[in-house]
């Protein structure tokens, strides 16, 4: 059915584009008719006619742009996919709820103590080892997590990936995430390195992307 849909969307589209495109030829021949046999020229018809084509044309880019938009917020799709689909973020998030089930209430707590614990030994390293070490570190990972669904909320604000596209790609239990354990500890971090207020539009963007989804 949703092929179907496409489809017609598709050839709706085309026949739009067809008929402004005869709408700007026929009101130029016309034009270009009126100009030669006329024995003099009434502007208000010259006007009407040169509207009509400056119109159809308008359609016409407005049509191409429409298009163009499309293609490219399939292009963003695509990418959003990609970086959903790596091993570097499958990790994360498995590294996450793996950690969220081992301390169950808990678990705000306990990360802040590993937070604090993997800071106070990534500072006892060589210089040239702190990198490697900090990119496994549950705290990065949590990043990691966080840096991807801020973008696909900010991606939703603009609309350029609309509701039924978030929503086909990602599901309610996928985006579980976000309330259960993304915003809990980013609160926590807040309340270590800033005020709450300090958390910026990110915050809200999340809440809103997983709120969305139940209605």
């Amino acid at each position: 059915m949703r092929l179907v849909r496409k489809f017609m969307r598709s050839v709706a589209g085309s026949l739009i584009t067809a008929l402004l495109g005869l709408g700007f030829l026929l009101s130029c021949w016309f034009l270009a008719l009126y100009a030669q046999r006329a024995s003099t020229l009434d502007y208000s018809v010259v006007g009407e006619l040169l509207l009509v084509a400056v119109l159809s044309l308008e359609g016409i880019i407005a049509v191409a742009h429409l298009r163009q938009s499309k293609l490219d917020s399939l292009h963003v799709l695509f990418e959003v996919l990609n970086d959903y689909r790596s091993a570097e973020l499958m990790l994360a998030i498995v590294t996450l709820w793996r950690f969220r089930a081992k301390h169950g209430d808990q678990f705000v707590q306990a990360y802040l103590k590993t937070w604090q614990q993997d800071n106070e030994r990534i500072a006892e390293l060589p210089e040239e080892e702190q990198l490697v070490v900090m990119c496994s570190t549950l705290h990065y990972r949590r990043r990691v997590v966080k840096e991807f669904y801020n973008k696909l909320a900010g991606l939703y604000e603009l609309k350029v990936l609309p509701r039924e596209v978030i929503y086909t790609y990602w599901s309610a239990a996928e985006l579980r995430i976000i309330p259960e354990i993304l915003i809990p500890i980013e609160m926590a971090v807040a309340r270590e390195l800033r005020t709450e207020q300090d958390l910026g539009g990110w915050f809200k963007r999340l809440r809103r992307l997983h709120d969305d989804n139940r209605v």
